[in-house]
């Protein structure tokens, strides 16, 4: 009863220290509030950006990814070598690699963590199963992982880094089944944060004693859920929560910087928007109307006016692209004259097409958005664009029956890489979708994840027009004005570690 009595006692105390003005010490306890939902614990079966920010702070792998920037480091690996085919990736472990309660982690934690991923078929084994084959230790005790297709040595530093890919400690998860909420008591874990207390609503993630880095900058944080933007503008206004991250709608964060203390935090995004051309179907199976298509975008006005500035135009086919890359231009009327008229192309023999995606996928401003990449072409006689805004489902049942001409998506890749962004536009799914012929695209890709240059890729999407890249996306967040340390990482992971009240 005595420690019943205690535990009440403290949890009092750290909910009364969190709902101090935001001038209190460092040591107050920092609140994240957030529309997303706190459902999933399990690496092998966590998928959302958020369940990953979540674990990632709980836990760390054979690599890590250095905070501001998309370079990747080796963590609890010391050194990784590659095959000269690219097939086979071996990792040696540090000696010094353990859990939080001083449990080792070895190889073998490593190969059974990711075996239990690829047989439980949870959601994250989707993700990693169409580059990973198999997992063994071998004789020198070092890891080995086996891939189903080639792949540069960078990319897999940076899938390694993912979740599914985690050390779990053998008491945490069954090796039979998925787990997604496990008993606090027997989750150990090995990263910067360990989890304190759990629920639907809300995760406690307190400073790990046996973290052997940089401390973070602030003890306690504190994760919470809300039911509506409304709700969470409100308690960012009330001081309910230090900062809204996940959900909040930029129009509700706009009024909650108009009555509180409040500023607006932007990074961009590595989910890009492109239009995706079905090579096929009539006027797109012409190169010429491909081109012309090119030609009658204006990104820099769906990014001003549809996104409301929350955007970049993407000019080239990725945002990792050299210097030297092929760029994709902006509205030009001449150049676009140009164009009509050496295709033939006139009032009398025009291109018309519906131009399709979803807003309850992406959300009202990229419907907006897509609807202004054609308002320069609108008083072009020979040019004839209608926007369809279709319910998800159907829309990518479009895509699976290859049944649309003109669609706008959004790619998030799995890793920041170029080949995350290649593989499924030129020669995966997409690429099916569009009816486009991969043959020649999949040969240079092969040849890319040896040489890890991607200069052909650029130059052949180019020449097809498969996927013309229009936009390049901002995340936002809304923090108190005490709230110091704001890193949000180009994929989605906003840094709790780096987070401090001022």
């Amino acid at each position: 009863m005595s420690r019943l009595r205690s535990f009440c006692l403290a949890a009092l105390c750290a909910l009364l220290l969190s709902a101090l003005p935001w001038r209190a010490t460092a040591r107050a306890a920092l609140i994240i509030g957030t529309l997303e939902p706190l459902l999933n614990l399990d690496p092998a079966d966590a998928t959302t950006h958020f369940e990953q920010e979540v674990l990632s702070h709980l836990y760390i792998g054979l690599t890590r990814q250095a905070h501001g920037s998309l370079r990747y480091e080796l963590a609890l690996a010391e050194a990784h070598q590659a095959s000269a085919d690219g097939m086979t990736h071996t990792f040696r472990l540090r000696a010094d690699a353990a859990f939080d309660d001083g449990t080792p982690i070895t190889a073998q934690t490593f190969a059974d963590s990711i075996e239990r991923a690829l047989r439980l078929r949870g959601r994250a084994a989707e993700l990693i199963a169409p580059y990973v084959r198999a997992v063994s230790v071998d004789e020198s005790g070092a890891l080995q992982v086996r891939l189903a297709q080639p792949l540069p040595p960078t990319f897999v530093r940076q899938l390694m880094a993912l979740p599914p890919f985690f050390p779990l400690h053998p008491q945490s998860f069954p090796s039979d089944r998925l787990s997604q909420r496990p008993p606090l008591v027997t989750l150990h874990t090995n990263g910067i944060y360990r989890l304190a207390a759990y629920s639907f609503d809300e995760y406690r993630l307190v400073a790990n004693p046996s973290w052997r880095g940089a401390p973070p900058q602030t003890e306690t944080v504190i994760v919470r859920r809300y039911g509506s933007s409304a709700a969470l503008r409100e308690a960012l206004k009330r001081g309910e929560v230090h900062l809204a991250w996940r959900g909040l709608a930029s129009a509700d964060g706009r009024a909650a910087q108009e009555r509180a203390a409040v500023r607006e935090h932007t990074a961009p995004s590595l989910q890009c928007f492109y239009l995706i051309v079905h090579q096929r179907r009539e006027p797109f199976n012409a190169p010429q109307a491909r081109r012309v298509l090119m030609l009658s975008l204006s990104r820099a006005r769906a990014v001003s006016e549809g996104l409301e500035g929350y955007g970049a135009p993407l000019h080239t086919f990725t945002p990792f692209s050299a210097a030297e890359a092929p760029r994709y231009p902006d509205f030009e009327l001449q150049a676009l004259t140009d164009a009509l008229s050496e295709g033939g192309y006139s009032r009398f023999r025009q291109i018309a097409s519906e131009v399709q995606t979803a807003r309850l996928l992406y959300g009202d401003a990229v419907l907006s958005a897509t609807g202004r990449l054609f308002s320069a072409v609108s008083n072009v006689d020979a040019l004839r664009f209608s926007l369809q805004d279709i319910e998800p489902r159907a829309f990518l049942d479009q895509i699976d029956r290859r049944a649309f001409r003109l669609i706008v998506i959004g790619w998030s890749p799995l890793v920041a890489h170029p080949h995350a962004y290649f593989e499924p536009l030129l020669t995966g799914v997409l690429a099916l979708g569009a009816e486009y012929d991969a043959r020649e695209a999949t040969e240079l890709l092969a040849q890319a994840a040896l040489s890890d240059s991607y200069a052909a890729l650029e130059q052949l999407a180019f020449r097809d027009l498969v996927a013309i890249p229009l936009w390049q996306g901002t995340q936002r967040l809304y923090a108190a004005e005490a709230v110091g340390g704001v890193l949000i990482e180009p994929n989605f992971l906003l840094r709790y570690d780096q987070l401090r009240l001022d």
